[in-house]
């Protein structure tokens, strides 16, 4: 979390991917704070997808005036629920899966080839784990591995049946989005990211970066969520 919003300016709440946790946004929340946004960073537990909305919507109802919500990857889909509360006002998908109404996620991922395969271990559990190769050749390859070993050495694994989940009403449906797709991606296809970003009207900003964008490249998530927030 950083700081408290201005009575001019709204409050930027975050939803991260699978694996990840709020701390993923960490240079994002520091450069938003020092412009003088309220930011929270609300922590999925990735136990079931009504867990995660209903940790976003817990987040929101803590702010006060209006929001403008962000999710990245998986953290679309939890966004394109959690946003129909009244005080969302904008939505920013970063990389994200932006879902049809009853379209699982997991669709999603197979409308056109990954440029590389990620190998998803599962417990006696339900919950899918990563190893750092993986990570680094799939999510993160621009990043350094330093970092990527730490992301995979405080992952929350996610249940997988996350996955299968659907919405009736996605709030893309009536608010303005923004998207930023990530043109480097090897794990949701930039020719997916554009499709879904034209489909919900969006405004689109592009970066030449991985999957992984809030880390490798912040400033370009920095500066969409300005716009948004400005708009």
């Amino acid at each position: 979390m950083s700081g408290v919003a201005s009575e001019t300016k709204p409050t930027i709440v975050l939803a991260h991917g699978v694996w990840l946790d709020g701390s993923s946004w960490t240079e994002v929340i520091k450069e938003l704070g020092h412009k003088g946004y309220g930011v929270h960073a609300a922590q999925l537990p990735l136990t079931s997808f009504e867990d995660d909305v209903a940790a976003v919507k817990r987040v929101i109802a803590h702010t006060s005036g209006p929001v403008v919500l962000v999710g990245h990857s998986y953290g679309g889909a939890v966004i394109s629920a959690a946003g129909n509360a009244a005080s969302v006002a904008k939505l920013v998908f970063i990389t994200a899966l932006v879902p049809e109404p009853g379209q699982p996620f997991g669709a999603i991922l197979g409308q056109n080839p990954p440029a590389a395969q990620i190998e998803m271990k599962p417990d006696a559990e339900g919950f899918i784990w990563v190893d750092a190769a993986g990570f680094h050749d799939a999510i993160a390859h621009d990043i350094h591995r330093g970092l990527v070993n730490l992301a995979v050495a405080v992952q929350k694994p996610f249940a997988a049946k996350v996955f299968e989940a659907t919405i009736p009403d996605p709030a893309w449906q009536s608010k303005p989005s923004w998207y930023l797709v990530t043109t480097e991606d090897r794990i949701l296809n930039p020719k997916t990211q554009r499709a879904m970003a034209s489909h919900i009207k969006a405004k689109v900003h592009e970066v030449a970066t991985s999957h992984l964008p809030q880390v490798a490249k912040p400033q370009a998530v920095i500066d969409i969520i300005i716009e948004a927030a400005e708009a």
